[in-house]
């Protein structure tokens, strides 16, 4: 019984520790799926990082409907875990990183999707600004990107707000 109580608690203090660094688990509407894939315009091959991805449902719909290599960067261990799942039965090109996305590289990225609450958003800015590539798209769901101008903002009503940034 007393590995139980100390599962628990070690899932318990992950889940913490991520909603402290960057946000808590809320994850994207599936409705909002579509629209901001989308609005990215992924292409086959190109690579999409989900930051924060929680149960990895965005990561594994790009790369299941657009071909993308997915990686999807997540803190907590439950969320990580039923990502890693879901990348799995999937049979896509994901990969599920259990990491801070703050220590992530994102040399690489062709696509950066992240919905992270706003007082995150000041230090990922810095980070995109060193690592992101020329013609890099960041999509941020419900907030934007302080001091940047959006190349789109996608306003529907009823629905939450994204916006795409070209690098």
């Amino acid at each position: 019984m007393s590995w139980i109580f100390f599962l628990f608690l070690i899932l318990t203090f992950s889940a913490a520790y991520a909603a402290l660094s960057a946000a808590p688990w809320v994850p994207t509407r599936r409705w909002d799926i579509d629209r901001l894939l989308q609005l990215a315009q992924p292409k086959p091959g190109e690579k999409l990082y989900e930051l924060g991805c929680g149960d990895g449902r965005v990561v594994v719909a790009a790369a299941k409907r657009y071909g993308v290599k997915g990686i999807g960067v997540e803190l907590s261990l439950l969320q990580a875990g039923v990502a890693f799942l879901r990348a799995k039965l999937s049979k896509t090109n994901t990969q599920i990183k259990l990491a801070n996305l703050f220590h992530v590289h994102l040399r690489d990225a062709d696509i950066v999707y992240l919905f992270l609450m706003p007082e995150a958003y000041q230090r990922i800015r810095a980070k995109f600004e060193a690592e992101l590539k020329p013609g890099a798209r960041v999509i941020s769901y419900v907030w934007p990107i302080p001091e940047w101008e959006p190349t789109i903002v996608d306003h529907k009503e009823g629905k939450c707000d994204l916006f795409l940034y070209r690098r």
